[in-house]
């Protein structure tokens, strides 16, 4: 249970408390963001639906003129097509991707989906028709469904797929304009509001053929950053998850650095973490609570072993260093009872191994220590992970996905992480990189399946952490009177959600 606290009658609290943010920088981050907000979403639902979470992927350009070999600056040129306009002599933002949402499908529709999918394959050779809870289907129909729906459309999932759909348009629309004769339409297009942040490389490779005159070269074209680009993250809340637990460590208050100019961000170094709470769910993995499962359905008998991987690390160094003490313990007594057997001794050892393996962590036991909308897995309350534990993700594979990786030259990272509200930076550094430190890819001049060279170039990435001091909702206001429990002032009603990126209006985009 959570704890409840009592408020007088006609207690207020702001929906969004007062703070100081870090630099200018971060504030500029989330004014184009929340810009992009305003002007993709529409003034019936924003005015109802105060309470929500936004999140974005903004480019960042140190230079400030779009086309280098002439034409108009990047200051005018915005005023004329987006309307957002800032101060001479600062690096261009642009939006590439933005995602508004608190929802996510239940675990009672993916259970029937996956259950549905699994009865079509197994009847696949057999009958056609099948009969899936009282109704007759198709395999087709009964499969038609599968994998279709966005299962999290929480803000910061949306704004990396909307990231990643822009990235698909912005580099078909190169290959489209590859040829010579287009080049005069795609001067024409260059034109545009959205500026690319992809440089193509073509690579020249040559098969092995011994004789020089059957050797063929082929092209091979790859994509990374513009060598003025770097990619931030921005959320109007803390992630859900990790990013919430308030516990395990010393939070402080953000002091603004005003020495910082409106294109720099502070360049702290992320201090290693002690683990010294692995039991009590400090690095956990967690769940996003879902409402809908009843007490029946969340009857859990802990397991014995953790299935947790960065849990699972820690407890066999555990069981490593114990199992030494358990050895040395065991030599002395065999000094001291020279009449006792080998057998029994083993015997001994496997008791006290068997007793130790049988004793669960405190964190696995219940979801009681959970922050309010989340949960532990394998509890049964819900299936989807926390957006701490996927930006945690993002931050060791990057923010492009598998797919789009066959296509680029190196992974994207965030360089900043901007926050708006429930910011701590000790435990964002925690939730969303820190607690992965170790994770490597392949070593240099190792190989894949494939027999293609590795160069390592998958790591953890420690992206800035930095507070704004922009609001999302300046005006709103939570009634606290009566009973209230802690955390779970803020009501998200509304099952909308909104995507937007700069491809999805034509010859549109957000620049600042």
């Amino acid at each position: 249970m959570h704890k409840e606290q009592i408020h007088a009658n006609g207690s207020v609290r702001h929906a969004e408390k007062r703070r100081t943010g870090t630099c200018e920088f971060a504030n500029r981050i989330a004014r184009i963001s929340l810009e992009a907000f305003r002007s993709s979403v529409p003034q019936s639902y924003r005015d109802v639906h105060k309470q929500t979470c936004v999140a974005a992927i903004v480019a960042h350009f140190k230079d400030t003129d779009i086309d280098k070999e002439g034409g108009e600056s990047g200051s005018s040129r915005i005023a004329a097509t987006a309307g957002i306009v800032e101060e001479k002599g600062m690096g261009q933002l642009q939006v590439m991707g933005l995602g508004v949402g608190t929802k996510f499908l239940s675990d009672d529709v993916l259970r029937k989906e996956q259950r549905n999918c699994q009865q079509g394959i197994n009847s696949r050779d057999h009958d056609d028709m099948a009969v899936v809870d009282g109704n007759e289907e198709s395999n087709g129909e009964r499969n038609k469904n599968y994998g279709t729906r966005v299962r999290d459309c929480h803000a910061e999932v949306l704004a990396r797929r909307a990231f990643r759909r822009q990235i698909v348009l912005e580099l078909l629309d190169d290959l489209r304009y590859n040829s010579k004769m287009n080049k005069a339409e795609k001067k024409d297009e260059d034109k545009m509001t959205y500026r690319p942040i992809f440089e193509r490389v073509d690579t020249t490779i040559a098969n092995d053929a011994s004789d020089e005159t059957n050797r063929c070269h082929n092209t091979r074209s790859r994509y990374r950053l513009r060598p003025n680009v770097t990619l931030h993250f921005y959320a109007s809340s803390a992630p859900c998850g990790n990013a919430t637990l308030k516990k395990f460590t010393k939070m402080e208050k953000e002091i603004f650095d005003t020495s910082l100019g409106p294109d720099e961000w502070p360049q702290l170094i992320h201090e290693p973490i002690a683990a010294h709470s692995l039991r009590l769910g400090q690095f956990a993995i967690l769940v996003k609570r879902d409402t809908t499962c009843s007490s029946s359905q969340s009857t859990y008998s802990p397991p014995l072993f953790n299935t947790i991987s960065l849990q699972s690390e820690y407890k066999n160094q555990y069981q490593s260093n114990q199992t030494n003490t358990i050895s040395t313990s065991e030599q002395t007594t065999t000094k001291h009872n020279l009449d006792t057997s080998d057998e029994t001794q083993q015997q001994q050892c496997n008791k006290r191994e068997k007793k130790k393996k049988s004793k669960t962590w405190p964190c696995n036991e219940n979801d009681s220590w959970c922050p309010p909308s989340c949960s532990i897995t394998n509890f049964n309350r819900g299936t989807i992970h926390s957006c701490s534990d996927k930006l945690c993700r993002w931050n060791c594979l990057g923010l492009q996905g598998s797919l789009l990786m066959a296509v680029l030259e190196a992974p994207l990272y965030m360089t900043t992480l901007t926050v708006g509200r429930k910011f701590s930076r000790a435990i964002c550094q925690r939730a969303v990189c820190c607690r992965a430190e170790g994770f490597r890819s392949r070593r240099e001049g190792e190989s894949d399946n494939d027999g293609v060279d590795c160069d390592g170039q998958f790591r953890v990435n420690h992206p800035v952490l930095m507070e704004t001091s922009v609001y999302l909702d300046e005006t709103g206001v939570h009634k606290m009177e009566g009973i209230k429990s802690i955390g779970k002032d803020a009501n998200f009603e509304s099952t909308y959600c909104w995507v937007w990126w700069p491809g999805k209006i034509p010859k549109c985009g957000y620049l600042a």
